[in-house]
């Protein structure tokens, strides 16, 4: 405290001397020379502290916790998604920077799927220009092409924004080969209807919403610091004592004065250490997915002081919508004073820890401030509904077509005609073909293909690469894989099948809660009966690999494909819900059926076509349905706008695409 004092009697002198010069009362009796001697020295010390201080002011931010969580939609970058054409044709390579190459890889891969051609006719195409009625973007591929004339104006500015014209060149190829990937020819070559080059958002923000990651439990002090409040005043009091002093003009040298005192008063406080004591509740710690939950926060000083400048950010999951009052409150507590602070958010799916609460205390003069994190125990588990499906779940008999429960094709009990055998005694009179009776005299006995309970295995693609959504205000695709695998689960089991859980992607690892340990895949065995659905339901609520939030990191998912399919049984059918927008889903799948697991995908669609990226991104996203659909793996396209009930009833009804 004696250098702060220092600080503090150092400005009031100064101010004070100030004061007996300007009124008189003290006379200093220099001369010019020595005037203008110290006047430049205190300019030159007032030069050299701001251009120290130039660019290293440090402004104090605090977490942002009512920021929706938000997810990127597929085709973040232009490299990212024609590399992921670029992978479609089977060449693994890097982010490419030669964007025309790529797209020319593009042309021939949708050429190949969506038109039939083959790869030799497609590059003939692309290089002679028939591809596409855009003769822009046909020039913009093929040397070969001569593009359409254009007017002066036009040609002048091409010649004068070189970079505007190769992304306009990029938006008519991108444009021109969506057209025939959706296979939709309502996005035309003007301009004005082609997507953006790139996105444009001005709604995010740098500052994070969490408070932090770390697990606190009681009150962790932080270092002290400095907010940058009273950044400059020193150098700008000095400033005008130098200037004063070259002028000889007592006024300003006052002034001058008066800053070196408020830069003394600034630095004659340290900021109090906080002790707060925090008592959280909420009004419902296990709602449905949907629900309102209210929290209540009371914050109460401890300490035997004022806390005249104190801020709290309370640590809302980045999982919860903040939609009504603010989860920050600023305000002075007396000694054992409490203050309440209460706002709303909205429950989504899965288990919501509250991280710390953020805590700043500031002394009077704003300028140092000390921060600790106050950790209080509270967590929200919503657990998705299970409820069935109004249109039947897409099983598989074989790998090639779609049944409704799972039928053998041995003969016996069931509804489907099989075949019509000799009658045997004691056959039932219902299965007897009275028919042939009628005309031959004969007894004959109908077959019918014999029923079983389907075990099925519904897996679910978490990896990061899955985290996705079509806009930031829209559900991501592992939210909806999730919620879907509930209801599709309820479907199976109130039909009398067996119904397993699994899923290939990072889980949270345990290192963060102090441990040292991770947790275990998620895997639940195919049963029935209220236990299992109980089960199957806790999973999908709490398992760390279906969280709401993406994890930090990718993950290897060889191993756990290979540890999955030595638990799979042979007569195992998959459910594998993805979205499809990387080829790590496409082989996962794949693979499952090239081992003899007849698989269905259902794939919620996360992509957008704002940008030219977000187009290509769908594009390629379509040819890894089409490949999977070729080698006869059935896909559930999930449109973002569609219920699960929806997109069922269509493959119902025979609508697969």
């Amino acid at each position: 405290m004696s250098v702060r004092t220092g600080w503090l009697a150092l400005g009031l002198l100064s101010f004070l001397g100030g004061v007996a010069v300007l009124t008189g009362a003290i006379g200093l009796g220099v001369g010019h020379g020595t005037l203008v001697t110290v006047a430049c020295g205190l300019l030159l010390g007032a030069v050299t502290t701001l251009s120290r201080r130039r660019g290293n002011r440090e402004q104090t931010g605090t977490p942002d916790p009512e920021r929706t969580y938000r997810v990127p939609a597929p085709g973040s970058s232009l490299a990212d998604a024609i590399g992921q054409l670029r992978e479609t044709q089977g060449i693994y390579t890097a982010h490419s920077r030669r964007f025309v190459d790529g797209l020319r890889t593009a042309v021939v891969a949708v050429l190949t799927r969506f038109e039939g051609r083959p790869v030799e006719e497609a590059q003939d195409r692309l290089e002679t220009g028939e591809w596409t009625d855009d003769r822009r973007a046909a020039a913009f591929l093929s040397e070969s092409v001569d593009p359409p004339s254009s007017s002066v104006r036009r040609r002048l500015s091409a010649a004068l924004n070189r970079e505007t014209t190769f992304r306009n060149g990029i938006r008519r190829t991108g444009a021109s080969i969506a057209r025939i990937g959706y296979g939709d020819g309502s996005t035309g070559s003007d301009p004005n209807s082609l997507p953006k080059y790139e996105e444009t958002d001005t709604t995010q923000t740098d500052r994070d919403p969490r408070t932090t990651s770390k697990r606190v439990r009681g009150t962790e002090h932080a270092r002290e610091r400095s907010t940058g409040y009273w950044t400059g005043v020193g150098a700008v009091a000095l400033l005008a004592v130098g200037i004063g002093t070259l002028a000889e003009s007592p006024a300003v040298v006052l002034a001058g004065v008066v800053g070196v005192g408020y830069a003394g008063f600034a630095r004659a406080f340290d900021p109090p250490v906080p002790r707060i004591a925090l008592d959280r509740t909420v009004s419902n710690e296990s709602p449905e997915p949907g629900d309102e939950v209210d929290v209540s926060l009371t914050v109460t000083n401890e300490t035997d002081r004022l806390l005249p400048d104190l801020r709290l950010v309370d640590g809302v999951p980045p999982g919860l919508t903040v939609t009504d009052g603010t989860a920050r409150i600023g305000t002075a507590l007396r000694p054992n004073e409490s203050v309440a602070l209460e706002y709303t958010v909205t429950a989504r799916r899965g288990t919501h820890e509250f991280d710390p609460a953020l805590v700043l205390t500031r002394d009077p003069s704003r300028a140092n401030e000390r921060q600790v994190y106050v950790g209080e125990e509270t967590s929200i588990v919503s657990a998705p509904v299970l409820r069935p499906i109004a249109a039947p779940v897409p099983l598989r008999a074989t790998a090639a077509s779609f049944a409704g429960r799972l039928q053998t094709t041995d003969g016996g009990t069931g509804t489907a005609f099989h075949s019509v055998r000799e009658y045997r005694r004691n056959d039932p009179l219902n299965r007897i073909d009275w028919n042939r009776h009628a005309r031959t005299g004969e007894l004959a006995t109908l077959e019918f293909h014999e029923e079983r309970a389907a075990r099925v295995v519904l897996l679910l693609d978490t990896r990061i690469d899955a985290y996705l959504a079509p806009s930031p205000d829209d559900r991501h695709a592992v939210d909806r894989s999730v919620a879907a695998a509930g209801r599709t689960a309820a479907t199976l089991l109130e039909n009398g099948d067996t119904v397993g859980l699994a899923a290939i992607g990072p889980g949270r690892s345990t290192a963060e809660e102090g441990a040292s340990s991770k947790q275990e895949p998620c895997w639940l065995a195919p049963a029935a009966g209220r236990h299992h659905r109980v089960e199957f339901e806790r999973l999908l609520a709490t398992h760390s690999q279906f969280s709401a939030v993406a994890p930090k990191r990718g993950t290897q998912w060889f191993g756990q494909l290979r540890t999955l399919r030595r638990r799979f049984s042979a007569e195992t059918q998959i459910l594998f819900f993805s979205p499809l927008c990387d080829a790590g889903s496409l082989e996962i799948a794949q693979k499952l059926e090239a081992r003899g697991y007849p698989v269905t995908v259902v794939s919620p669609d996360p992509t957008t076509d704002r940008t030219t990226a977000q187009q290509l991104a769908g594009v390629a996203r379509r040819i890894r349905q089409f490949d999977l659909q070729r080698a006869g793996v059935p896909v559930v396209d999930w449109a973002a706008g569609e219920s699960i009930d929806d997109a069922f009833a269509r493959v119902d009804a025979g609508d697969i695409r």
